[in-house]
C-alpha cells in the first residue's frame, strides 16, 4: 500500500491542504512549516477477521527522525521541524499487523515544498573597488555575488544600490552570469569626494513572496588624476623693498592653490622654483621668497622674477602655474661721497693776490635726490683759502702767501688744503677720506741766507795732522733755486791762515798741526751768500778751542810696601796709605786706585780716590797667612788712552787662638756584636785645630750617653773601646754617645760629635705564630685564581736575618693554594670545586733566615661554600619537530629538558628575546616543564620553518645555556587558487584569427606547497563548439588558445568560465570569467535579395526622376563592412538612368527615355561594401522602352 502525501506551506502558518483517511492509498499535501506534533495523515488498514485477529496495529519499519506513528489509530505525526534545504522528500514504510501476526506493508511519500525562509547571503562581508577619476564609463568596477539556499523562484536574486555617499546617479548595477556588476556611467571627480572614497550599500533581494533581502557595504576608492594645475592668486606681483634689506629676509609669501585634493597631485605636492636672479630664492614648499645676499640699488634697482609652481605629476602629466614678481629697490643713503682725481697738485706763486682761482675739486655720490647731493668744506679751516660749498671751486683769501713763512703750521696750511665732503641725506654721510690739494708755492728771492749753527765754539785736539776737519758750517736760504743756493768764504784780513773753509759744503779744516801750548783758541769770521740777483749774504763767528792730550803716566813713591798685623784686627782697619802723582792736568791728572792682584779672598780694599788700603772683613791666619797685593793707579784720560802706574804691598798675618777643634765627621756610626770583649776597639774619632803650637793641641772625653760605663775613650787619640760592663742587645739595641774635643780645660774652644753604637743581635729566638690554628669558613667555590684567603702571622724577636720569617705550606694544599713567603698571605692558585672537595686542612711553617734557621708551625682550616657555578646543560644541543599547519591551539610540539650539577635551584625555561618575533607569536614554552605548545594560528603560507632559541637558567652567574629548536610546518591544502588581478577578463579578437593563436592569459596562484599549490586550468562552461582550449604553464599560468575557426556571424561573443584547481586531495577550485568578443572581418560579400535579377518596363517620355526599380542587397558583416553602396557600372552609356548610391533606387534622368532611339537597356549594377578591402557583387539589368509601356528587364 502506497500513500502519497504532499505539503505546501507558508512561513508561520499550518496549511494542511488534503488529509483524507485512506485504506490503501493516502495522498496528502502539507507545508514544511507544520509545527511539531501536527497530524500529517491517517493510515487505515482493514482486516476482515473478527475479534483480536481483526485488530490492526501500525509500525514504521525503521525509526524516522521527524515522524511518529500512532500504532492504534495509524495517525502519522510530525515530531521535528522540516527543512526543505536539507531534505526535499521522505519515504516512510508502514507495517500493519493484526492480532494473529499477519502483516502487510505500505509506503508513504512526503514531498517537502520550499518556502522563502532564507535570506540572500553575500559571499563577502564587504567589497572594495577602485577606479581613476575622469575615467570614461567603466563596465565593471566591482563584481559581487549573493546566494539564496531556497529553490526557484525564491532564490532568484536581483541587486540594487540603496545608498551612495556621493554620485548616486553615476552608478549602475546589473546582473551578469549570476553576479551583480557595479559599473560607472559618468566620469567621477576626485575633488568632490571626502578622502577619495565613495561608500555604497548594495541590496540583494530574492523573488519570494514576501521577498527577503540583505545588504553589503561596498567601498569604491577613486584615485586622483592630475587634472588641475597650480594657480597663483594673481598673475603678477609688484612690491618694493628697501635696498638695505638683510640677507635671508622675507620678501614675499606666494601661495599657489591646486584643486586636486590628493597628496600626490594636490596642494601638498606643490614645489616652487624661482628664476631671474641669484639674489633671491624661494622655499620649495612654503613659497617664501627671501634674499640670498645683500642688495645694492646702485648696482641694480629692479628685479623681475619668474616663479613656477609645479604639482606632483610626472612627465607630461605634470602641471605648472607661473607668476611674475617685480621687485623695485628703494634708495637709502648708503653710499658715501667719493672723490674724483684725488689728490690734486697745483702750482701757485707766493704773494698771489686775493680771490685768485686755485682749483676745483669734484666728488660724486651714486645715491638719489638729497642722498646724492654733496656739500664741500675745508676741514680743518684754512685762512689762506676758501671754497664754494656747491661747486667745489677753491680761491685765495686776503691772507699773504709767503713761501718762506717760518711758522710750520701756517707753512703747511699754505701748501696743503684738506677738503671734506658730505651728502644731504638723513643722516648725512661724509666721504671716508678727505681730498688733499697740494699747493706748490713758486719762489721769489726775498730771504737772506741764515746760519743754522753759528756763532759756535768748536774744539779740536792738539797734534792732529793738517787737513783735519774742525767744523761744518750750515746756512740755509728759504728761497728756491739759485735764490736759495748758498756759498761760504772767510773774511779777508784774518791774522793767521791756520784754517780754510770749503765754499760749497762749509767744512772748516786745519792747514797746520795745532799746538795747544802755542795757541789755545782761534776766532774765525764766516760769510754766507746766495746766487740770486741781486745776491744777499750774512756773516757770523766760529770760535775754535785747541784741547789737551793725555801723555803722562801716574808714579808711586815708594813702589814697594811691607806690613805685619794680627789676624784679629777689626774691620776697616787702615793698613797703609799710598803716594802717587801725575804730571798731566785736568782729568788727565785725576787718579783712581785699584787692587789688581793678590786679593783673591777680598779681605782688603783701597780708597778709589785717597789711595788708603784697609781691611774689609776679619783676617784668618789659618786660611791665609800672608798676602802680596798689587795696586794700580789710573788717570782719567780719554777711554783707550788712559795711563797707569803700579805698586806692591806685602802683608804678613800673625796667629791668635781663635779656632776650636773640629771633628773630621759630623757623626760616627758603628755596629758591634753584643758579645764584643772588654777593651775591644769600637771606633776612632778624630778632631783637628787650625791654630798653631799649643793653640792647636786636641784632647778627647765622653760627656754623655755612657751612664752604665759600657764604653771608654783614649783622651789623646780619641779611640772608643768597650768599657767595664758588657753589651746586651735585648736591653738596649743601640747607644748614643756624645764625645767632646777641647784644647783647654776651660774656655770656649771645644766641640762635640755624636757617636752611635748599634748592638748586633745573635740568632737565638724561634718564630712564634699569633694563632695555633687559622680558619676561613665559607670560601666561595667560585673564587677566582689569586683570591686572597687569609693571612698567617709569625714573629721572631731576633733582628736582621734572624728576625726575618719566611712562610711555607708544608702539607694539605693539594695544589689549590700557595702562601706568600714574605707576607704569609694564602691565595688560590687553581679553581675550587665544592662538588670535588668541600674543605682543606693545611700545615704552615715559619722559618727565620739565619743559622740555625729556627722554625715554628701552625694549622690552617678552609671550608668551601657551595655556589651556582655549574652551567646548565640541555639533554640535546638542538631539537627538531614537525607539525601540520592549522594545528589546534595548545597542542604540544615537543619538550626540552636541562639539568645542573649544582642542583640548588629550580631550572626555568624561556625563549631568547632575540628569537624571531613571528615565532614568538606562535609558540610558548612552559617555564617549569620545558613543554613547547602552540599559542597562535600556524599557517604554513606565512612561515614553514621556525627556529627558536630556548634559554635554561638556574639563577647562577654562568652564562645561560641555550638550545636551538627547529620546527618544520607541513602543508595542508587549505588555500584555494586565487586569480591575479592581472588576469585577462575581457579580450577582443578578430574572427579570422588563426587556430592555435593565444588570445588571453590568466594567472592564478595557490600559496600551498607541493601538489597542493600546483594549479591547473580548465574551461568549465561557455566554450561553444569547443572553439577554445586552455593550457597550463608552470603550474601558474593559463593560456587560452583558439582551437577551431571562429565565425562572428555564427557566434559574436563567448563567456568562458575558467576553473583553476590545485593538486590537493580533495582539490580546491576557483573560477574566473573571461569574455571573448569576436571582432568582425569583412569576409561576407553583399547578397542581392532577388537572385534572378530584375525585369521592368517603363513608358517612354516619362518625366525625369521617375522611379524604375530598387535594387536591394544585404551583407552579414557589421559596421562599415556591412555599409553598402550601389553603382550602375555598365549599359547606361547615354546616361538615361541614374542610381541612388545609398538606397539602390534606379530612376530616369530629366531627359526622358526614347524608345525610337533605344528600346532595350541591359544595366550592369555593382553593389560594394565599405570594408577594407571591400567586397562587391555585379548583377545585370535590361530595359526595353517603346511608346507604349514597355518592359525593362534587369536580369542577373
Amino acid at each position: 500500500m502506497t500513500s502519497l502525501l504532499q505539503f505546501h506551506g507558508y512561513s508561520g502558518s499550518i496549511c494542511i491542504l488534503w488529509l483524507p483517511k485512506l485504506h490503501r492509498s493516502i495522498p496528502g499535501h502539507a507545508a514544511d512549516c507544520i509545527p511539531e506534533r501536527g497530524v500529517l495523515v491517517e493510515i487505515k488498514a482493514t482486516d476482515n477477521d473478527v475479534g483480536t485477529f481483526g485488530e490492526v496495529n501500525y509500525f514504521f519499519t525503521d525509526d524516522p527522525d521527524h515522524f511518529s506513528l500512532d500504532k492504534d489509530t495509524g495517525v502519522i505525526l510530525l515530531t521535528a521541524r522540516l527543512d526543505f534545504e536539507i531534505t526535499q522528500r521522505y519515504t516512510l514504510t508502514v507495517i500493519a499487523r493484526d492480532g494473529g501476526g499477519e502483516e502487510t506493508t505500505g509506503r508513504v511519500r512526503i514531498n517537502v515544498l520550499d518556502v522563502n525562509d532564507n535570506v540572500p547571503t553575500f559571499q563577502k562581508e564587504a567589497y572594495v573597488g577602485a577606479l581613476r577619476e575622469n575615467e570614461p564609463s567603466v563596465s565593471q568596477v566591482v563584481r559581487l555575488r549573493a546566494t539564496d539556499e531556497d529553490s526557484p523562484p525564491n532564490n532568484h536574486i536581483t541587486y540594487s544600490i540603496v545608498y551612495a555617499s556621493a554620485f548616486r546617479e553615476y552608478f549602475d548595477i546589473r546582473v551578469s552570469e549570476g553576479y551583480g556588476v557595479i559599473s560607472v556611467n559618468h566620469p567621477l571627480d576626485y575633488e568632490q569626494l571626502d578622502n577619495g572614497v565613495i561608500y555604497l550599500t548594495v541590496m540583494a533581494k530574492d523573488a519570494g513572496n514576501p521577498p527577503l533581502n540583505s545588504t553589503v557595504p561596498v567601498t569604491i576608492e577613486v584615485f586622483d588624476e592630475n587634472d588641475n594645475p597650480p594657480t597663483f592668486s594673481k598673475p603678477s606681483y609688484v612690491i618694493t623693498i628697501m635696498e638695505d634689506i638683510m640677507a635671508g629676509a622675507t620678501v614675499l609669501f606666494l601661495n599657489a592653490t591646486d584643486l586636486d585634493r590628493s597628496r600626490e597631485y594636490g596642494q601638498e605636492s606643490i614645489i616652487y622654483s624661482l628664476e631671474g636672479s641669484s639674489h633671491f630664492r624661494i622655499n620649495a614648499r612654503s613659497g617664501e621668497i627671501t634674499t640670498t645676499s645683500l642688495l645694492d640699488r646702485e648696482a641694480k634697482s629692479e628685479y623681475i622674477l619668474i616663479v613656477r609652481a609645479v604639482d606632483g605629476g610626472v612627465g607630461h602629466h605634470q602641471k605648472t602655474g607661473i607668476a611674475m614678481v617685480n621687485i623695485t629697490l628703494l634708495d637709502i643713503n648708503d653710499n658715501y661721497p667719493t672723490w674724483k682725481d684725488e689728490p690734486y697738485f697745483i702750482n701757485l706763486v707766493e704773494m698771489t693776490p686775493p680771490n685768485t682761482d686755485v682749483t676745483t675739486v669734484v666728488a660724486v655720490d651714486p645715491d638719489l635726490g638729497e642722498n646724492g647731493t654733496v656739500v664741500y668744506s675745508i676741514r680743518p679751516p684754512n685762512k689762506f683759502y676758501s671754497i664754494n660749498s656747491t661747486t667745489g671751486k677753491i680761491r685765495t683769501t686776503g691772507v699773504l702767501l709767503d713761501r718762506e713763512n717760518p711758522n710750520a703750521q701756517e707753512a703747511e696750511l699754505m701748501r696743503k688744503i684738506v677738503v671734506s665732503v658730505t651728502d644731504c641725506g638723513r643722516p648725512p654721510l661724509r666721504a671716508t677720506s678727505s681730498a688733499t690739494v697740494f699747493v706748490n708755492l713758486l719762489d721769489l728771492n726775498d730771504n737772506d741766507p741764515t746760519f743754522q749753527n753759528l756763532p759756535f765754539v768748536a774744539e779740536i785736539s792738539e797734534g792732529l795732522p793738517a787737513g783735519s776737519s774742525v767744523f761744518q758750517v750750515v746756512a740755509i736760504d728759504l728761497d728756491e733755486g739759485p735764490n736759495g743756493q748758498v756759498t761760504y768764504r772767510m773774511q779777508v784780513g784774518m791774522p793767521r791762515m791756520d784754517f780754510v773753509i770749503n765754499s760749497t759744503s762749509g767744512l772748516v779744516t786745519s792747514t797746520i798741526v795745532l799746538d795747544r801750548e802755542t795757541i789755545a783758541e782761534y776766532y774765525l769770521r764766516v760769510v754766507a751768500s746766495d746766487a740770486g740777483t741781486p745776491s744777499r749774504s750774512s756773516t757770523s763767528t766760529l770760535t775754535v778751542k785747541v784741547l789737551d792730550v793725555n801723555d803722562e803716566n801716574p808714579t808711586f813713591f815708594p813702589a814697594i810696601y811691607n806690613v805685619s798685623l794680627p789676624e784679629d784686627v777689626p774691620r776697616d782697619f787702615k793698613v797703609v796709605r799710598l803716594n802717587c802723582t801725575d804730571a798731566d792736568i785736568g782729568l788727565n791728572a785725576e787718579l783712581s786706585y785699584f787692587i789688581t792682584g793678590g786679593n783673591h779672598d777680598g779681605k782688603f780694599s783701597v780708597g778709589y780716590r785717597d789711595g788708603v788700603v784697609r781691611t774689609v772683613v776679619s783676617l784668618d791666619r789659618e786660611t791665609v797667612a800672608s798676602y802680596t797685593l798689587i795696586l794700580e793707579a789710573i788717570d782719567n784720560g780719554p777711554t783707550g788712552n788712559r795711563r797707569t802706574g803700579t805698586a806692591t804691598v806685602y802683608v804678613t798675618v800673625l796667629d791668635v787662638n781663635d779656632n776650636r777643634p773640629i771633628f773630621l765627621q759630623s757623626s760616627y756610626e758603628v755596629s758591634v756584636p753584643e758579645d764584643i770583649p772588654a777593651a775591644s776597639s769600637i771606633v776612632q774619632v778624630k778632631a783637628t785645630d787650625a791654630d798653631e803650637g799649643i793653640n792647636g793641641r786636641v784632647w778627647y772625653r765622653i760627656v754623655k750617653g755612657n751612664e752604665h760605663n759600657h764604653f771608654r775613650i783614649n783622651p789623646s787619640t780619641g779611640l772608643v773601646m768597650r768599657g767595664v760592663r758588657p753589651l746586651d742587645r735585648e736591653q738596649n739595641s743601640s747607644h748614643i754617645l756624645e764625645v767632646e774635643a777641647y784644647n783647654t780645660e776651660h774656655g770656649p774652644m771645644r766641640s762635640s760629635v755624636r757617636v752611635i753604637v748599634y748592638v748586633e743581635d745573635v740568632n737565638d729566638e724561634v718564630p712564634v705564630f699569633t694563632q695555633r690554628q687559622y680558619s676561613r669558613l665559607g670560601l666561595r667555590e667560585t673564587a677566582g685564581i689569586g683570591t686572597s684567603v687569609l693571612v698567617v702571622r709569625a714573629t721572631d724577636r731576633d733582628t736582621g736575618n734572624g728576625g726575618l720569617v719566611n712562610y711555607q705550606i708544608v702539607s694539605g694544599a693539594e695544589g689549590k693554594f700557595e702562601i706568600d713567603e714574605s707576607t704569609g698571605l694564602i691565595t688560590t692558585i687553581d679553581y675550587l670545586d665544592y662538588e670535588t672537595k668541600t674543605s682543606y686542612l693545611m700545615n704552615v711553617s715559619a722559618t727565620d733566615q739565619a743559622p740555625p734557621y729556627n722554625q715554628g708551625f701552625c694549622s690552617v682550616y678552609i671550608s668551601l661554600l657551595n655556589e651556582l657555578d655549574e652551567a646548565v646543560e640541555f639533554s640535546n644541543s638542538s631539537y627538531e619537530a614537525v607539525i601540520m599547519e592549522n594545528i589546534p591551539l595548545g597542542s604540544e610540539v615537543l619538550r626540552v629538558q636541562a639539568r645542573s650539577i649544582d642542583n640548588l635551584n629550580q631550572i626555568t625555561y624561556k625563549f631568547d628575546p632575540n628569537t624571531n618575533a613571528q615565532a614568538l607569536s606562535l609558540f610558548k614554552i612552559n617555564g617549569v616543564t620545558g613543554v613547547i605548545t602552540v599559542k597562535g594560528q600556524v599557517d604554513r603560507e606565512k612561515g614553514d620553518f621556525y627556529t627558536l632559541t630556548v634559554v635554561a637558567d638556574d639563577g647562577g652567574p654562568k652564562t645561560d645555556s641555550t638550545a636551538k629548536v627547529t620546527i618544520t610546518v607541513l602543508d595542508e591544502n587549505d588555500n584555494s587558487p586565487q586569480f591575479d588581478i592581472t588576469s585577462d577578463s575581457f579580450v577582443s579578437v578578430p574572427e579570422d584569427i588563426a587556430v592555435g593563436k593565444r588570445v588571453a592569459l590568466v594567472l592564478a596562484r595557490d600559496p600551498d606547497a607541493g601538489s597542493n599549490g600546483q594549479v591547473t586550468f580548465s574551461l568549465t562552461s561557455g566554450n561553444i563548439g569547443q572553439a577554445f582550449e586552455i593550457r597550463t604553464t608552470n603550474d601558474t599560468y593559463g593560456e587560452v588558445f583558439v582551437a577551431r575557426p571562429l565565425d562572428r556571424e555564427l557566434v559574436d561573443h563567448y563567456t568562458l568560465r575558467i576553473q583553476a584547481s590545485d593538486g590537493g586531495v580533495p582539490p580546491r577550485r576557483k573560477e574566473h570569467t573571461l569574455r571573448v568578443n569576436i571582432l568582425d572581418v569583412n569576409d561576407n560579400p553583399p547578397v542581392i535579395e532577388s537572385p534572378f535579377g530584375y525585369n521592368v518596363s517603363v513608358s517612354e517620355n516619362v518625366g525625369g526622376g521617375t522611379a524604375v526599380v530598387q535594387v536591394r542587397a544585404t551583407d552579414r558583416d557589421i559596421g562599415l563592412n556591412s555599409v553598402l553602396s550601389y553603382y550602375i557600372t555598365g549599359g547606361n552609356e547615354d546616361l538615361t538612368f541614374r542610381m541612388d548610391r545609398v538606397t539602390g533606387e534606379i530612376a530616369t534622368r530629366p531627359s526622358p527615355p526614347d524608345r525610337e532611339r533605344q528600346s532595350f537597356y541591359r544595366l550592369e549594377v555593382t553593389v560594394e561594401d565599405e570594408g577594407n578591402p571591400s567586397l562587391s557583387i555585379r548583377p545585370v539589368g535590361e530595359t526595353e522602352e517603346t511608346e507604349l509601356e514597355e518592359d525593362m528587364e534587369v536580369p542577373w
